[in-house]
């Protein structure tokens, strides 16, 4: 399994865990943020223990929503990568 989370992957996980259809450009937007994607916190943290239950890794989950989903994705890898 490669340890690193694909703008795809996340986009998937999205639609499955918060129930919201995203693109890869909306994801890979420097700016873009869970809110403007109309994903709440509980779809963000739906997706977050989906990826901490497959990866097996605990992934700080703090001030998810006002980061980047950009910046999310990038500290998810990191956890991932670490616990790999």
């Amino acid at each position: 399994m490669n340890p690193e989370i694909s703008y795809e992957e996340l986009a998937t996980l999205i639609k499955t865990r918060a129930g919201v259809q995203v693109t890869v450009d909306e994801l890979a937007d420097p700016g873009c943020m869970f809110l403007d994607l109309g994903v709440d916190s509980l779809g963000v943290l739906g997706v977050l223990s989906d990826l901490e239950n497959r990866y097996g890794v605990a992934i700080d989950s703090s001030d998810l929503l006002g980061r980047p989903v950009a910046e999310f994705l990038q500290t998810v890898n990191s956890s991932v990568k670490a616990g790999a």
